[in-house]
């Protein structure tokens, strides 16, 4: 008795909806529901900002972004009923580059809002100025990276019951964090948590990114099961994965560090723009990870650090392995081994001048007492890395 449900996405970064018109795929033989934002009792949900749609009501923000749901006995009925969906759209300016974002006349990823920005995070300790002031090497560079895609082997999937032992719905799901997926659904039905079962099924993979992604197709499966009181089954291909669901941020980073000729780190300055893409999603959360780790592993007596999320008309991004770090670390380390090559030292040695070490104190303010980091970096010490690089480069 179950059906199967299909997503019609946006073919448009950014765009008002103009009109939609199901009449036809309604009367596709085996089409036995669709759904509008229009049919939702709450379109929107978030972890920390409840800025996500289920399905856009009004405006598409990215490619991908869910615009009707329908379920029918088959899915190649499901399918053909996308086909048969009519979406008016009008063309809107885009938002696509983080440092556009921040521009004053830069378009509004959300109107609603004053500007495009989604978060902002600083951290100071000591006096970066004065310890630049006192620097004898000056170095400055700019780190980017991009998005990644989970890739996990099973792509997103899951059943919604209605009516089943004694909940409103019950949804058997690939879904890594089961309560926030309970959440989620339970506000856009605008029923009390008791009202939603979630059963966590083995997941083929997530790595962060079966998160916010599960919760919008939870919540439309639960849609559709109830209106049509049957168990609905949605499943994304490969293509529908990689179109909607969540990437890792990409940063743009500007580093600019300050060092003795010895190689004793005295100042450091970082700017980092996050992409959070059409939604807040995660993004609070992962750039503070972000701001906390800008420093990496070494004490530094003058911090100065400030991380930005951005809104752009970018697939929006959200949880991944690492959560913030691999940004930072891959711009760090690198730094590292720049200041290293300009002070002619080795690499090794300035990550031993400045490492921390017992009762060091973190750019965020953390005492490390027990602390043993320089150990095992210590122990590193004989590999010959140069020796490395040249026989795997």
């Amino acid at each position: 008795n179950m059906l199967y449900g299909k997503v019609l996405r946006s073919k448009y970064p950014h765009a008002r909806i103009v009109k939609i018109n199901i009449e036809k795929a309604l009367a596709y033989p085996g089409v036995e529901a669709i759904i509008r934002a229009e049919d939702i009792p709450n379109n929107e949900f978030g972890v920390i900002v409840q800025n996500q749609q289920v399905l856009a009501r009004q405006q598409v923000f990215y490619i991908g972004d869910g615009i009707t749901v329908a379920a029918a006995e088959t899915k190649e009925a499901a399918a053909k009923a996308l086909e048969l969906i009519e979406v008016e759209y009008e063309e809107l300016p885009g938002i696509f580059d983080p440092e556009e974002a921040v521009k004053k006349d830069a378009p509004l990823v959300h109107s609603e809002l004053e500007n495009n920005q989604v978060i902002h995070h600083r951290l100071r300790k000591g006096d970066a100025e004065k310890g630049f002031a006192q620097a004898e090497v000056i170095l400055e560079r700019k780190y980017t990276t991009q998005f990644v895609e989970h890739g996990y082997i099973e792509p997103e999937s899951l059943v919604a019951v209605p009516y089943e032992h004694n909940a409103l719905v019950t949804i058997y799901g690939s879904i890594q964090n089961p309560f926030s997926c309970r959440n989620a659904v339970a506000s856009v039905l605008k029923v009390s948590l008791n009202k939603v079962r979630i059963i966590q099924n083995h997941m083929g993979g997530s790595f962060g990114g079966k998160d916010e992604v599960m919760s919008s197709m939870a919540a439309r499966a639960a849609l559709l099961a109830l209106k049509t009181d049957r168990p609905v089954k949605m499943v994304n291909t490969r293509d529908e994965s990689i179109l909607e669901s969540y990437k890792r941020h990409p940063y743009k980073m500007k580093y600019k560090v300050g060092a003795t000729k010895e190689g004793k780190l005295v100042a450091m300055e970082i700017k980092c723009l996050a992409d959070s893409g059409a939604y807040a999603c995660q993004t609070p959360f992962v750039t503070w990870r972000s701001v906390v780790q800008a420093t990496g592993p070494y004490e530094l007596p003058n911090v100065k650090t400030d991380t930005y999320g951005y809104y752009t008309n970018n697939v929006y991004t959200g949880a991944m392995r690492g959560y913030g770090s691999p940004q930072i670390i891959f711009a760090q380390e690198s730094l590292m081994d720049e200041l290293a090559e300009e002070l002619k030292i080795t690499p090794m040695e300035l990550r031993l001048k400045n490492i921390y070490h017992n009762n060091s104190i973190t750019a965020s303010g953390q005492k490390l007492d027990n602390h043993r980091y320089t150990k095992p970096v210590v122990e590193l010490k004989p590999v010959d890395f140069e020796q490395l690089l040249q026989i795997h480069y």
